[in-house]
């Protein structure tokens, strides 16, 4: 998003328009040193219920994201990986690794439609469970899902909101979409980067088009650039 970035920066200059800074910090730069047993840490939430959103069978993508940052969040990732293992019976961290596996298992089930949960009731550790959702629902949404975005991304348009506020659900539009492209390009790193620098480019064009007619004469500011903004 570098170009569309650019472009918008040359736009709120020209408006007196400012850019909030530090709307794209990473909060996830800070960390701590703090290591935690995954299997002896206990959660310390009431609550089962981890996400408003709920898997309807149609928006696994969404669903996913969603409840893995919570996981993720309280330590418990390696429950859904199976990085965490099982201890023996005999083992005195047994007990606790049943407790925090159901738990994961509670969190999936209560963040699903009844009709699809009941499906899931029975596996025995929340692994299993995930690895059957993946196969289930991973690949049926995508095509149908892409389309949806991209129809999204033609239509949308400036309107009443502001440049900033503009940019911002295009954005949202791009990352969404982002979450589909899997392509695994190995040690090809030039062909990366000249697929990304084109990308940028295509998304700076989709920004323009959108653009309120009053800014015609800063859109052509901006195409008339030399450089193009990159």
């Amino acid at each position: 998003l570098d170009a569309v970035k650019s472009a918008l920066i040359l736009i709120s200059s020209l408006l007196f328009d400012p850019i909030m800074e530090g709307k794209d910090d990473d909060p996830s730069s800070s960390s701590s040193s703090k290591t935690v047993n995954p299997i002896s840490a206990y959660d310390d939430s009431p609550s089962l219920q981890i996400t408003n959103h709920k898997l309807d069978g149609k928006n696994f993508l969404r669903w996913s994201q969603a409840v893995l940052m919570v996981i993720r969040g309280k330590g418990k990732m390696g429950y859904i990986t199976g990085e965490t293992k099982k201890p023996n019976p005999d083992d005195p961290m047994y007990q606790i690794w049943e407790s925090n596996n159901s738990i994961v298992m509670a969190w999936l089930i209560n963040s699903m439609e009844i009709n699809i949960s009941r499906t899931y009731l029975f596996f025995n550790t929340a692994k299993a469970m995930w690895d059957a959702f993946q196969e289930n629902y991973s690949d049926l949404e995508n095509a149908s899902q892409i389309f949806e975005i991209k129809i999204k991304l033609k239509n949308h348009r400036q309107g009443n909101l502001d440049v900033t506020g503009y940019y911002t659900a295009l954005k949202l539009l791009w990352q969404e979409l982002d979450l589909f492209y899997e392509a695994d390009w190995g040690e090809d790193i030039e062909n990366h980067k000249k697929f990304k620098q084109h990308l940028d480019k295509e998304r700076l064009y989709d920004f323009l088009v959108g653009l309120n007619r009053d800014l015609d004469e800063v859109r052509g500011r901006i195409l008339g650039r030399n450089p193009f903004p990159s």
